[in-house]
Formats: C-alpha cells, sequence, structure tokens
C-alpha cells in the first residue's frame, strides 16, 4: 500500500485498464486541424463485384489513397479493383488471398502501409457497400485536434416488398449495373460504430478490427449510407458467402431468431439469442416491410437517431487519468 491508495482497489484497476494513454500533443493546437490533413482507407471485400466499383469511385474522392484487400472473391471483384486502380491513382490493389474472414486482417492491411501517414493524418474502416453522406474530408478538417476517433451514424437501407415487387415486374432494374442508391428506397438509421481513428506515430494496435488506446471521441457522429441488401441475386450469394463464417460464430446478426425486429432494435437486441438454426435460406427472407422504414425523398436531411445507437463513449474523468497516472509507477516498484 502506498499512502491511502490500495493497489488491489477497483479504482485502481479501472485506471489502469482505462484509455488514459490519449492526450493531446503540445505541438499541436487542441482547436484546429493539422495543416494538409490526409485520409487513408483501408477497404475489406469478398464477392461484391455490383457495388465495389461505385463505392471506390466516391472514396476517391476524399481518400489520399484506398487500400484494398480481397479475401477469396470469385465473382469478379479484384478484376474491378485491379482495372479502377489503372485510373484512380488513389486505388491501392494490395493483395488478394483466400483467407478467411477476421477482424485482424485490416490491422494487417493497416500495418502494411502505415508509414505513408503523418502525425494527425486519418485512417478511415471503409465497408466496400457504404457511401458517405458527409464528405469526410469536410467532417474531419472540422474536428479539433485533441479528439482521435470519430464514429459513423448508419443510415442501413433494405430490400422491401416493394422492392421484391418491382424486382418481380422488371429485374433489370436490380441489374449489377445500376447504382446502388437507385436500387433502395428505404432505409432506418439503427446503427453505430467506429470509423475514423487519427495517426499518431505511437499509435498500437496489436489485433482485432480497431486500434488500442486512441483518446477522446468526438461527440459528433458521421453520416453515411450503408447497403447490405441490394438485389436478390446479390443478397442470395451474400447468404452463401457466409455461410462458413456463421458456423465458426461470425455475423451473429444474419442468426436472430426475429431478424426483423432486430433491424428496428439493433441497441436492445440479445445476440446470445443467435443459432445455427436460424440461418437464413434464400434472399426472402430478407425483405423488410417498407410500412416500418423511412423512405428516402429527394431533400431528405437524414436525421440521426440518437435515441436507439450505441451510445458514444464519453470521455475519461479527469481525476481517473490523474489517478493512473499516478498509480502506475508504484505499481512497477512492487513488481
Amino acid at each position: 500500500m502506498h499512502g491511502d491508495v490500495r493497489l488491489d482497489s477497483p479504482w485502481v484497476a479501472a485506471a489502469d485498464s482505462c484509455d488514459w494513454s490519449g492526450r493531446t500533443d503540445s505541438n499541436l493546437d487542441p482547436d484546429s486541424p493539422p495543416p494538409n490533413m490526409k485520409i487513408y482507407s483501408l477497404c475489406l471485400v469478398k464477392d461484391e463485384c455490383d457495388v465495389i466499383a461505385q463505392t471506390l469511385t466516391a472514396a476517391a474522392a476524399w481518400s489520399e489513397a484506398i487500400y484494398v484487400f480481397d479475401n477469396g472473391s470469385t465473382d469478379g471483384t479484384w478484376a474491378t479493383v485491379l482495372e479502377l486502380a489503372r485510373t484512380h491513382t488513389q486505388i491501392v490493389p494490395d493483395r488478394q488471398n483466400s483467407t478467411p474472414y477476421s477482424p485482424n486482417l485490416r490491422r494487417e492491411l493497416f500495418e502494411t502501409h502505415r508509414k505513408e501517414a503523418a502525425e494527425g493524418d486519418w485512417w478511415c474502416s471503409l465497408d466496400a457497400d457504404e457511401f458517405y453522406i458527409d464528405d469526410p474530408f469536410v467532417f474531419l478538417a472540422s474536428v479539433p485536434s485533441r479528439f482521435d476517433e470519430i464514429w459513423a451514424a448508419s443510415f442501413e437501407y433494405y430490400f422491401t416488398e416493394k422492392d421484391a415487387d418491382r424486382y418481380e415486374d422488371d429485374p433489370t432494374l436490380y441489374g449489377d449495373e445500376v447504382p446502388v442508391e437507385q436500387k433502395l428506397r428505404y432505409y432506418v438509421n439503427n446503427w453505430s460504430e467506429p470509423r475514423f481513428f487519427r495517426y499518431r506515430h505511437r499509435l498500437i494496435w496489436r489485433q482485432g478490427a480497431w486500434p488500442e488506446r486512441l483518446g477522446r471521441v468526438y461527440p459528433v457522429r458521421i453520416r453515411l449510407k450503408h447497403f447490405q441488401y441490394r438485389s436478390p441475386q446479390q443478397i442470395q450469394k451474400r447468404l452463401s458467402t457466409r455461410l462458413e463464417p456463421m458456423a465458426r460464430g461470425r455475423f451473429l446478426h444474419e442468426m436472430l431468431p426475429d431478424w426483423k425486429e432486430a433491424v428496428l432494435n439493433f441497441r436492445s437486441t440479445d445476440f446470445s439469442t443467435s443459432d445455427a438454426q436460424h440461418v437464413p435460406q434464400t434472399w426472402r427472407d430478407r425483405v423488410m416491410d417498407s410500412s416500418l422504414l423511412i423512405e428516402d425523398t429527394p431533400g431528405n436531411d437524414y436525421v440521426v437517431n440518437e435515441d436507439v445507437l450505441p451510445p458514444i463513449p464519453r470521455p475519461r474523468p479527469r481525476w481517473l487519468t490523474w489517478l493512473a497516472r499516478k498509480v502506475r509507477p508504484m505499481m512497477r516498484l512492487d513488481s
């Protein structure tokens, strides 16, 4: 025991596990973005040939570079990436192999290319089927330097019974060559997760889908459109591609007993109820009721629904940071 602080107390344990390493570098103005800021994107793809050209072209408008890792496409996705790279220097085909999907793949991509970034640049975890409503470059340029992480508000678009009727009348309306934003018209703002982190030379990313100890999260979410279920043929292929990962416990949201209810209430969904007996069999298992969603109309403001989204992590209290810095050296003396 040192003074009146017990090293085995819950407060000390909380302080030691807390993200207390993040700080504002003394050479940066905490209220201004760094000069010449750049954005680097990390994109994992597999069998996304119907949308990948649209996604990468849109992201090339604000990315300094988009590093693409294809983990086993068989539908021409990789060929599309290679062709796009001929005319878009921002698109960098990194590798293609059949490595099973893992959140760690994005970390591997980052470690390969992290040397390209400078202190204060941003990295984006870019999905192959999402498009930003807010211009990331404009948004990030306004983020004070004391913040290191940005969460996205995801407006999720779904294939509805109205889309199914249109498809039955004319399948060409949902062909791969049709822009995805012309196919789907109904969405719900039901999800949020980290999408950007600010680069620091000291940044540590040992494993998993996101770096460690980034620092403060910006309290405003950047908005994007996400198109997971785009057409009957794409949905069927998506389900088939995910059968093996689902057997390994991945993509739990696809194996819920009441998938439609979960779409509307992800925040309160009990994912422990996911089970292989609920694996969807056909694209019709992923048709949503349009009356439960919001129709995308001209002039839409895309209002973020904070009531249903996972909460943005709050900054750690200053006293907890102070306690960690005081106690940690004393713990080393005891070891």
